[in-house]
């Protein structure tokens, strides 16, 4: 007697697999690859380098390529090398790398001095409303908001999850500005750990 014949089905991949596609998981890492990178050309001393990535968007250098080819797609390349820009300017004359803590609503709520920091603080709070609104990436501003935190020897925004942030400013529902609105004006007590000398290599 013939048996008949039936084709034997292929198992499915497990849920997971077919939602985490290559190209999510690079997009994913890139932002965590590019600041270790960032992290080791001050752990390294590559002061060139850093002083490559402190120049303007205009002068271009084999460092800003560098930079640039971290970012998982064309049109997030500029992003990434402005976040160097940014990393660059917090880290001047420091000797060890600071990855950040945070996003930059929390960073902006340390701004000022004791009693008066971040909405209790006019500048501090003048200067979150000047990013929040914004249709675009206010660059100016948050280069304002890096020097503040550096000038206050503050800690800066996680530099992976600015990236992240900022490649989801143009998003439906403007989910980072509303993120970091929610940070700056958080009621919670607890505070964010404040860098000294030692963990993040200012100079003095």
């Amino acid at each position: 007697m013939t048996l008949p014949l039936f084709d034997i089905p292929h198992p499915s991949p497990p849920p997971d697999a077919e939602a985490t596609s290559p190209a999510t998981v690079k997009a994913a890492a890139a932002p965590v690859q590019y600041v270790a990178w960032l992290g080791s050309l001050v752990h390294t001393h590559q002061y060139g380098k850093l002083a490559d990535l402190r120049r303007p968007p205009t002068a271009d250098s084999p460092t800003h390529y560098e930079a640039r080819a971290f970012a998982p797609n064309e049109d997030d390349r500029g992003l990434y090398r402005q976040v160097g820009f940014l990393f660059a300017r917090y880290h001047a004359g420091r000797v060890k790398p600071h990855y950040g803590y945070g996003d930059m609503g929390r960073a902006i709520r340390s701004i000022g001095y004791d009693g008066a920091r971040g909405p209790a603080n006019p500048g501090a709070e003048r200067l979150m409303m000047r990013i929040l609104p914004a249709r675009h990436i206010p660059w100016r501003h948050l280069q304002h908001a890096i020097e503040r935190i550096r000038a206050g020897a503050t800690t800066p925004p996680s530099w992976a999850e600015l990236i992240t942030d900022l490649t989801q400013w143009t998003d439906r529902g403007r989910p980072t500005p509303e993120k970091w609105g929610d940070a700056f004006y958080s009621r919670s007590r607890s505070r964010t750990p404040s860098p000294t000398a030692p963990t993040n290599g200012a100079t003095t």
